[in-house]
């Protein structure tokens, strides 16, 4: 049975009117002690559609704020919010939504989302909460922190999924687009969509895991990929 967390009508009231940064950390501080997040319709995906298509993922940290949200944007037929282990949709159901893109609305109030979070962005925020309340010594805190980082890359290795001969012949495309180029640590991918999608490959995937999960830089994705070569 799932515990639900303490919030008196004042205390929800008063988030509600409260700036995004006050909601936002509420909602990972919450989610830090609770492990749970509150969504309406986890069956078929919890997915709400903003003006622009893109498929968001709204989820609240307690289901009196969900019910609050539904009210002000008027979907009666919302249903009661349903809870959801944050493990279970980071470990499981993310890696599916992560294809096509999907994004996180963190408690959403009358249609303007507090923030809007990338799966990777949302599992280092919910890890960094964690991380804040487990009361670890610093040397304890680091090797959990390298721990965490080098799951990331397994986790968007996984995803990418791709062969020996896809990744040497990515690794010569990027060594010829950098060939007369200085790196200026862009947070960038290097590669073209163009040559991406001429191999058959998804640019949106490997963009977005290269460049949120592998690397902050050209050279540093040049680097990953050559690594993984002859890792493999």
């Amino acid at each position: 049975m799932t515990t639900i967390p303490p919030l008196s009508e004042d205390e929800a009231q008063r988030l509600w009117a409260g700036s995004r940064s006050e909601r936002d950390e509420y909602f990972f501080s919450a989610v830090a002690v609770s492990s749970t997040v509150w969504a309406w319709d986890f069956e078929t995906g919890l997915l709400e559609i903003d003006d622009q298509d893109n498929a968001l993922v709204p989820l609240w940290p307690h289901p009196r704020l969900a019910e609050m949200a539904a009210e002000a944007m008027g979907f009666e037929d919302a249903g009661p919010a349903t809870p959801v282990e944050v493990d279970v949709l980071l470990d499981e159901v993310y890696e599916n939504f992560h294809r096509e893109g999907h994004e996180i609305a963190v408690l959403p109030t009358n249609g303007q989302f507090t923030t809007i979070h990338s799966l990777e962005r949302f599992r280092v925020k919910v890890f960094e909460a964690r991380l804040h309340t487990a009361g670890l010594t610093d040397e304890a805190a680091r090797t959990r922190r390298d721990e965490f980082y080098a799951d990331r890359k397994r986790r968007a290795d996984q995803r990418l999924d791709l062969s020996r001969d896809d990744r040497r012949a990515l690794v010569a495309h990027l060594r010829e687009r950098l060939a007369d180029k200085e790196c200026d640590h862009r947070f960038a991918f290097p590669a073209t969509r163009e040559w991406i999608e001429a191999q058959g490959l998804s640019w949106a995937l490997v963009s977005r895991s290269a460049v949120k999960v592998l690397c902050s830089c050209d050279c540093e994705a040049l680097e990953h990929f050559q690594e993984t070569t002859t890792a493999r």
